[in-house]
Order: structure tokens, then C-alpha cells, then sequence
């Protein structure tokens, strides 16, 4: 197989994406983001070797251009919510299936082989998925595993980092509600650092054995935790200490309802309280090779303390012989 020097990177510009631009504009390769809009994704230039491209993805023509002349893809697409549907609705249709289809049309009409594409934790743990989140990512996997690409399927739990939504989100909260309703409080996490999941996909594209070609790999952290348990990591390291208190799923159904109704991007919805019937930890699949994985118990408390604990930036800014 031919090194690979030039990158195609869907969802180059999200949270995931962007740590997976800059791990590999480290290696030295040549990273394409497409992007909607220019200016949300203006903060991946920071990488020399990076450019964007402003493209509809979903466009059958765009994407064609796109893929030209690259020597590998990464696609990181994914989307959280979506309205309902049998057996998902139709965000959930179009961006975890019928584009993973569409782009590995496009790759063999540009003779591009190489894929690293990103799923999700949970899948054929239950047949079918209790949620349209997992049953949607089941069929987007098939779809790549079904084309002629020489693929790689990565399968990271909740990823967790700086800029992360799962942990601020709860951070947040806890400066809010001195009392938390819980749905799923004892569902099970084994959440992996943003860091590793990039370093992962970059394993991936330099893999001179091939070793990584047409291999399904769990990405998780050497830690589980129930989602109490994270709720109240991310609510003490933001100086709260709040009361929380498990409710059954069919109250949290209604809570995530109400937060449907809600104008933009609900924090919670009733697809996400499926998603937490089954755990989202390592069974049997195969755990991705790296030296080591970052815990979540030492990276997330720094950086959520940073953000929300005003006290703890002054002291930190005393130890640094500055001012506030």
C-alpha cells in the first residue's frame, strides 16, 4: 500500500475532529476539512498542513471532488439527535447511513481505498439496539464494511477532553441545580480521552503491516464509571456538590421530552435515555493496541476545575507569580 500523505477529514472541524486534525498535522500529512461554514472551522488553520474546503458533504458531486486525489479518509460524522423514526429518523438516516454509503461510492469512483471511520461503542451487544443512536451506527458500519475500501472501524466510548459536551455539560448543571433528577444513573461508562482516539486513528493511516485493515477496534479508558459517579466528578471539580437523585427511565423520558421542546440542541432527549439501556463498556471486542490510555479520574478534573472554579484560577495564578 502507497504512504499516505493526504487526508480527507469529515467532522474535521468538531471536538473529536479537531484533535484528530492535529495529531496528524504532527505526523506531517496533508489534512482537507469540508466545512458548510468557513468560519466554524477557522480554528483547525492553526495546523500548517491543514486546509478547508467549503463544501456540502451531502452532495453527491462535492463529495466526488472531495475525495479526489486523497489517499485516505476519516470519517468522523455523527450526530447525537434526530427526530423519530422506524428504525431511526431521518438525521440519524442520512448522516450515519446513507453517508457513510455515499462516500465509499465516491472513494471507489476515485480509486481511493483507505478509511478510517468512526462508530460507536454498544453495537451488537443487543439485536436490535435499544436506541435509533446505535441502530443507525449498526447500519452505517455495515455499509462500510460491505464496500471495496480497505476500512477500519473504531469504537470509542463517551470521549472525553477539554472542550468536551458530556462532562461540561454535567459541570454546568451542578453551578445550577442544587438538586439533579438522574435517568441512568447507574448505566456504565468507560470513557476514553480525545488524545487516544486520535492517536488511534493516526496508528491506523501509518500502519505499514496493514495490521488495522478490515479490524473492528473498542476505544475505552482504563476506567468505568456509572453516570452518577461522572455527574459527581464533573460537579466537584466545578465546586458543587450536588444532590442527586436516580429516577426511573420512563421520568426521564419525560424530563428529555420537555428538553425537546426546547429551542437548538437538547442536552438530553429520549433516544439518548435508550442509548444508556445497555452499558457502554468493553465486552468482548478487540481493544485498539495503543502503550496507554490517558484515565479520565486525573485529565478531566484539571480542566473542568480551569473552567468552572473560579477559586482554584487564583490560586493557580498566585503559583504562577501572576495576577488575576
Amino acid at each position: 500500500m502507497n504512504t499516505i500523505k493526504n487526508v480527507l477529514v469529515i467532522g474535521g472541524s468538531g471536538f473529536i475532529g479537531e484533535a484528530v486534525c492535529n495529531q496528524l498535522a504532527k505526523a506531517g500529512l496533508k489534512i482537507t476539512v469540508p466545512t458548510r461554514r468557513y468560519d466554524s472551522a477557522k480554528h483547525v488553520l492553526t495546523n500548517p498542513t491543514c486546509q478547508i474546503v467549503q463544501a456540502d458533504i451531502h452532495d453527491r458531486a462535492a463529495l466526488n471532488r472531495l475525495v479526489d486525489g486523497q489517499d485516505a479518509v476519516v470519517n468522523l460524522l455523527g450526530v447525537l439527535h434526530s427526530s423519530g423514526g422506524k428504525p431511526y429518523g431521518k438525521r440519524f438516516k442520512l448522516n450515519h447511513v446513507e453517508f457513510p454509503k455515499a462516500l465509499c461510492a465516491a472513494m471507489a469512483r476515485q480509486h481511493v481505498k483507505r478509511i478510517v471511520h468512526i462508530s460507536a461503542l454498544g453495537i451488537g451487544v443487543e439485536n436490535p439496539a435499544p436506541s435509533m443512536y446505535l441502530r443507525s451506527k449498526t447500519d452505517g458500519e455495515a455499509a462500510v464494511k460491505d464496500s471495496a475500501a480497505h476500512w477500519t472501524i473504531l469504537r470509542p466510548s463517551v470521549v472525553f477532553g477539554r472542550n468536551d459536551s458530556f462532562l461540561n455539560m454535567f459541570a454546568k448543571l451542578s453551578k445550577l441545580a442544587p438538586v439533579m433528577p438522574l435517568a441512568g444513573a447507574y448505566a456504565k461508562f468507560q470513557p476514553v480521552f480525545v488524545g487516544d482516539v486520535a492517536k488511534a486513528v493516526l496508528a491506523c493511516l501509518t500502519d505499514k503491516n496493514r495490521d488495522t485493515i478490515h479490524s473492528t477496534f473498542d476505544l475505552v479508558g482504563p476506567e468505568v464509571f456509572t453516570l452518577a459517579e461522572l455527574v459527581k466528578l464533573s460537579a466537584h471539580a466545578a465546586g458543587k456538590n450536588p444532590l442527586i437523585i436516580p429516577v426511573p427511565n420512563f421520568v426521564g423520558k419525560c424530563q428529555a421530552f420537555m428538553m425537546e421542546l426546547a429551542p437548538g440542541e437538547p442536552l438530553m432527549s429520549r433516544d439518548n435515555v435508550d442509548s444508556m439501556k445497555i452499558d457502554n463498556v468493553r465486552t468482548a471486542g478487540k481493544l485498539f493496541p495503543l502503550e496507554h490510555y490517558e484515565p479520565l479520574s486525573v485529565l478531566a478534573p484539571e480542566y473542568i476545575r480551569a473552567r468552572y472554579n473560579s477559586s482554584w484560577l487564583d490560586e493557580f495564578r498566585k503559583s504562577a507569580h501572576r495576577r488575576g
